[in-house]
Parts: structure tokens; C-alpha cells; sequence
């Protein structure tokens, strides 16, 4: 045994912060409780951080999204299609309608459908001049790409039955990026109708023609209207620092540190015979687990309402 403690690698003490000490007969530092103290502590003020930046900085963090109005329609109308629903027609009145909530939503500081002042959704619907038999609102922020959005209204039984309701008609959607809370993000406003009477129908309007609009209707100092062409570009929102490739980045780091520390306990022990695992251990690692994964739900992007 003395050969073996003698060997190269222990003339270092620093390795010992990653494999358990022979002759002390502990685990690696790095496994220490102390260590998972400290690990604790730096999420717990990371958490913190996240939440306290916007708040003297807006605009530094955010949601990166890459959002069209173009594939919001088409993911909508793929799931009213899967279940042999008519197809919804875009509306510009409903688009027109859908775009003011968003930018009601930026200006007042607010994410619901019903306004602090009040406000419901139908007020804008019915200040567009769009008369309505039926009609209805889904919300979404924080989300990449038109098709995690519409998934998410699926997945939710009352934004489904908005999705999947045979009474509407028409649809309108605004994509709106902006400063919500202190954070960069997108808003998505989707906006059913069914028109009263005859005379207002979506036959009036060409689909392409609305699709291919590219308007900037707002030109406030944190918003920018998007509403994307057939064959623009998509539009994308980049704010300094993307929280959700900071949340998934950290917990990928912070999984992957713990898990190549223990394999090396592991076999460092087994091959040396030193020491053994023992509950109080594992305890802390599950704790510490389970702060990673409250990193990435607390801070993972995207919500409906």
C-alpha cells in the first residue's frame, strides 16, 4: 500500500478536490458536504440574480423567438384539420384587434386577458369594427418557435377548446416583441371570431395578401410590431442574455460536473478499495439535483393563458 500512496498522482494535492483521499479516508472535496453548501448557495443567488437584473436593467435578459404569423396559421389549422375541422381564415380585422391587446399588454405592464384598467378582450375585438356571434382570445409568451406555441395551446383544455371550437370562423394573430416585467421577450396574441351576418366574411379577404403584410404599427421604445411575410425572413427577438439558453446551459453543466465526480468516486473507489457511498452522500445529491431541475422549470421559457 505504501507504493500506492506514493504514487505520482498523489504528490498533487489539488487532484484530491476530484477523487477521494487514500489515506484520509474521505471523498473528493468537490462531493464534500461543504461543497454542496456552496453549490446550494451559488444557486440560490443565481436565482436571485435572474430575478433582480431586469429590474435595474430591462431588456438584458430574455427569450430569444423566432415566431411567424404564417406558421402560427398553419400549425392551428393543421390540428383543427387532424380532427376534420374546417380551416380558420385570417382576418386583418382580427390581426388589427390582436396586435392592440399585445401592445396594450407592453404599455400597461401586464400579461392576462382582462387589463388592470379593465380592459377585456372583446373591447378590442369590438373596437376594430368586427361585429361577432362567437368569439375568443389564446395568449402565449416566452416561447422559440410558432410551433412550440401552438403546442402548448393544445396541450392546455381550455386553449384547446379555443384551437378545436367549430363556431369560429376567422382568426387573427399579432407577434409582438417588447419588454414585459423587465425581461425581452415575444407576445402572441390569437384571436377568434365569427362574424354576425352575412355581409362579413372572410371570403372578402385574399390569404396572401394579409400574409404578406409587413407593418410596423407601433414604434415604441421597447416594442416592435412583427408581422412577417411569406417570404421574409422570420423575425427574431435577441436580448444580451437568453434565459432559457442560461437556465438549460447551467443545469446541463451543473448535471453533467456531479455526475463525472461521482463516476470518478466510484471508480476510484472500487479500483482502491477506500471507501464506500454512504446515505449522506446520496442525500446531498439528490438535493442538489433537485436544484438543477428548479433551475430549469423556474426559469424554463414559455406560458399560455
Amino acid at each position: 500500500m505504501s507504493d500506492l500512496f506514493e504514487s505520482p498522482i498523489r504528490k498533487y494535492q489539488f487532484i484530491y478536490h476530484f477523487l477521494p483521499h487514500p489515506q484520509h479516508a474521505r471523498r473528493a472535496r468537490l462531493l464534500s458536504i461543504p461543497a454542496f453548501k456552496a453549490y446550494t448557495a451559488f444557486l440560490v443567488l443565481l436565482l436571485i440574480g435572474l430575478n433582480f437584473v431586469p429590474r435595474i436593467a430591462p431588456g438584458i435578459l430574455g427569450y430569444a423567438s423566432n415566431i411567424t404569423i404564417k406558421d402560427l396559421l398553419h400549425e392551428t389549422n393543421q390540428k383543427r384539420g387532424e380532427l376534420g375541422l374546417e380551416p380558420l381564415k385570417i382576418n386583418p380585422v382580427l390581426s388589427e384587434a390582436a396586435q392592440k391587446k399585445a401592445e396594450h399588454m407592453f404599455q400597461n405592464n401586464y400579461w392576462a386577458h382582462i387589463a388592470p384598467d379593465g380592459t377585456e378582450p372583446w373591447d378590442f375585438i369590438l373596437g376594430e369594427g368586427y361585429d361577432y356571434v362567437y368569439a375568443g382570445e389564446n395568449l402565449a409568451k416566452n416561447f422559440g418557435t410558432s410551433d412550440d406555441v401552438v403546442d402548448a395551446w393544445y396541450n392546455s383544455s381550455s386553449h384547446r377548446e379555443n384551437l378545436l371550437n367549430n363556431h369560429y370562423k376567422e382568426i387573427g394573430f399579432a407577434v409582438v416583441n417588447g419588454v414585459l416585467d423587465g425581461y425581452e421577450t415575444t407576445l402572441v396574441v390569437q384571436m377568434f371570431g365569427a362574424p354576425r351576418g352575412e355581409g362579413q366574411t372572410a371570403a372578402i379577404y385574399n390569404e396572401d395578401e394579409i400574409l404578406q403584410e409587413v407593418e410596423g404599427k407601433a414604434d415604441y421604445s421597447e416594442i416592435t410590431a412583427v408581422h412577417p411575410s411569406e417570404n421574409q425572413a422570420p423575425s427574431e427577438v435577441l436580448p444580451t442574455i437568453d434565459v432559457a439558453i442560461v437556465s438549460k446551459g447551467l443545469s446541463m453543466v451543473f448535471g453533467s460536473f456531479v455526475i463525472v465526480l461521482l463516476g470518478l468516486d466510484l471508480w476510484y473507489t472500487r479500483k482502491y478499495g477506500i471507501i464506500k457511498l454512504n446515505g449522506s452522500t446520496l442525500a446531498h445529491i439528490t438535493f442538489l439535483v433537485m436544484s438543477i431541475l428548479s433551475i430549469w422549470f423556474l426559469l424554463k421559457p414559455g406560458s399560455v393563458l
